[in-house]
Formats: structure tokens, sequence, C-alpha cells
């Protein structure tokens, strides 16, 4: 007969055992509200060791007389019986194959967690919030200040993909820091002491992640780290920006042009101050990958470049200006403007420039006098006043943007 398993609470469907270990991908992401690039960060990396299939572990649930799968009653009388390990891989598997349960049953496996949740090492720590965060499902307030615990007592158990994908699941579900105490130095590390803090196991986690110079991180793990912060708003201390510029710099071409453009996107969102070398050669490397970038990620690294008061070389210039050009159509109307102020801060002139004129032929800008796009605020003052005239909701800039 026909059986459904606990990892297939919601579906028939058996995966093949290929499938836990393909990557994950091609879905957008970014910054704080609605904005930013898409890509890789928006579903983490994949495990660094793949979890087992319930499906090898678990007895299944026989359908009932109707053909439908056991109701969340059913399986709630199965959940005491889990282990930790099938616990995690149970809700891993729902977010792997996409399957969305229903909200008392979410409910009630992470209750189930929060009860085991001392006995979860650290690779089931992250596959759980990686599936939460993947699921969209928001814990409540003690379990996640339960689980920071959990996750502080297992820090140095952590590889550079479990603690990636830990800090992109912080991200997605917006678990951000709470303000440092009066007399608290921002960046300083804390302990358990702390737990009162609203997502206080941060801190120690990237004090964790650059303690051995980010040894061993690979390309994907950098861009989640930085990707993360920039998501949360959350400038890291400064020795670890003074440890992650270089190993990031050692990897500029390993990363995919969506990473080039999430880094740099992260770092501008940040404030960061970066050195002029390190931005020439990250724009360089871009700059020969350029055929390979859409018009959404030219326009982010544009207004990212801009934003962080760095001026591209002239070279540079000219080629993203050719880019602009012959991808001008696949713009839209918030991508443009954002092109038209990075190229004022940039330097140029609305005289004689065939960006500038190619802008100014759309019908979305003729209204526009471009001199006010020079400032961030009139930009996004302009753009919501067209956006209410013209019903396109156009935001200011790429600041405002997120997943």
């Amino acid at each position: 007969p026909t059986v459904v398993c606990v990892s297939g609470w919601c579906s028939s469907h058996r995966p093949r055992r290929s499938d836990f270990s393909r990557p994950l991908s091609n879905c957008p992401h970014a910054g704080a509200q609605g904005w930013a690039a898409c890509g890789d960060a928006a579903r983490g990396l994949s495990s660094t060791s793949e979890p087992r299939s319930p499906l090898q572990a678990l007895p299944p649930f026989q359908l009932n007389e109707s053909g439908s799968p056991p109701s969340a009653a059913d399986v709630q009388e199965v959940l005491p019986h889990l282990t930790p390990k099938q616990l995690a891989d149970a809700v891993w598997c729902f977010a792997q194959h996409e399957i969305k349960p229903t909200a008392e049953l979410m409910d009630a496996v992470a209750q189930e967690i929060h009860s085991k949740l001392a006995q979860f090492r650290a690779q089931d720590l992250s596959n759980t919030l990686w599936a939460f965060a993947t699921l969209k499902y928001q814990p409540t307030e003690p379990w996640w200040q339960d689980f920071e615990r959990q996750v502080y007592g297992a820090l140095t158990d952590l590889t550079d993909r479990q603690l990636a994908n830990l800090l992109w699941a912080f991200a997605v579900l917006e678990r951000r820091p709470s303000p440092a105490a009066p007399g608290v130095q921002e960046g300083t590390s804390v302990g358990p002491c702390s737990t009162e803090s609203r997502g206080w196991v941060l801190e120690p986690l990237l004090a964790h992640s650059c303690a051995r110079g980010f040894s061993g991180y690979t390309a994907g793990s950098l861009h989640l780290l930085v990707w993360s912060l920039g998501k949360l708003d959350h400038a890291p201390p400064a020795v670890w920006l003074e440890g992650f510029l270089p190993v990031a710099e050692a990897n500029f071409f390993r990363f995919t042009p969506t990473e080039l453009t999430n880094i740099i996107w992260a770092l501008a969102k940040l404030g960061a101050d970066l050195p002029c070398p390190w931005m020439d050669k990250l724009l360089m490397v871009a700059q020969w990958r350029f055929p390979s970038f859409p018009a959404r990620l030219l326009s982010i690294v544009a207004w990212s470049t801009a934003t962080l008061n760095h001026r591209p070389q002239q070279e540079w210039q000219m080629c993203f200006e050719e880019q602009v050009r012959s991808k001008f159509l696949d713009f839209s109307g918030h991508e443009l403007a954002c092109v038209a102020w990075s190229l004022r801060r940039f330097g140029y002139s609305t005289k004689n420039n065939l960006v500038f004129y190619l802008l100014q032929k759309q019908q979305r800008f003729l209204d526009v006098d471009f001199d006010v796009l020079s400032s961030p605020k009139l930009l996004r003052q302009v753009l919501g006043l067209k956006a209410s005239a013209q019903g396109e909701g156009l935001d200011g800039g790429h600041a405002a943007g997120g997943q």
C-alpha cells in the first residue's frame, strides 16, 4: 500500500538519495525590506554532511481510509518517540522538498524540538534553523532563547557551513540583536549571562568565525556571512572586518556574480570603510565578468559603489556605461534611477551623455530633474511621489531593499 513517512507528512513523494546532495540556489534574496540581489543567499548552503533521511529510519504511516496523509494529531502521537536527529532531519526534509506544513503541525514540531534542544548536536541545530528560515517559520521567544543558549554551547563544534547557515537563518528570520546596554561597548563578546538580550549569540558566532582567520571558509560561506550582516544591519567589529577583507579578496574569482554583488551591497549597507585598492580589485573582477551580470546586479553594484563614496577607475566606468546601453531595456524604473544617481556620484554630467539621454527618453522620467538624484533623500522622495502618481511602487534606492 502507499505509505507516508514522517519526513513526508504532507506528501507521498519518496525522495531519492541524490536529492539530499543537491546544491541550494536560484532564489531571490537580499536587504532589509524588499530590495537587493538574487541568488544563492536565498536558501543558504546545503549541509556539510548529508543529513540521514528519516525515510530510512522511521516507521511509515499508513494512509487513512480516505487516502489522505495522517493528520497533525496522528503525527503528534509519534513526535515524542523521535530522536533529536530524526526531528532535525524531518524538518530539514520539509524545507529541502519545499513542503509547507500547516501552522499547527509546525508548532507541534517546534515544541517537540524545544523539549529536546539540550540533546541537539551542532549539525542538528544548523539544519533545524535553516529549515525554519526556509519555511519562514518564526519560533516563540522562549524557543529562541533556549536555542541561542544551545548554539553557544556548541560553538566550537560548528563547521564554516553550519555557522554560515545559522547566520543566514538569523538574517532571514530577522533575529536582530538588541541594542547594547548602557556601559557595554558595541562588539563586545557576551556569554550565557546575556541571554536576556535578543540575538545575543550573534557576537560569539562572529568572534568564532574569525578566530582562526576564516581558515577553511569557502567562498559560499564567506558570502553568506557578510550578506547576513547586511540583512541584519549589524556592523561587525573592526577586527572581524580586518580579517574578512583579505580572505574575501583571495576568493574574488571564486565568487559568482550574485555573490560579488551581495558582498559589495552588504558592505555598503553597513557603511564599511574599505581600502581603495580592495574596492578597485573587486570592481575589476566584476568588470571582467560584466557580460554575466544582469541589469539588476549592475544597478546594485553601481549603487553600492557610489554609496561607499568610491569613484571607479575610468576604464571601469566606460565598460559599465556600455553595459547599461546594451541592457537598457532590461532595467526597471527603480534600477534606472539608481544607475542615474550613481553616475552623478561618479561625476557624470547630464550633457552629451548617452546613458542620461536614454534615461530621459523614458516616459516615467520625463518630469524628473536629475540634479536631485545626487541626494539619496531627494531620490527617495522623488521616486515616492512618482510611484504614488503612476502606481509603480518604487522605493528609494537599494538601501531600502531586502528579501
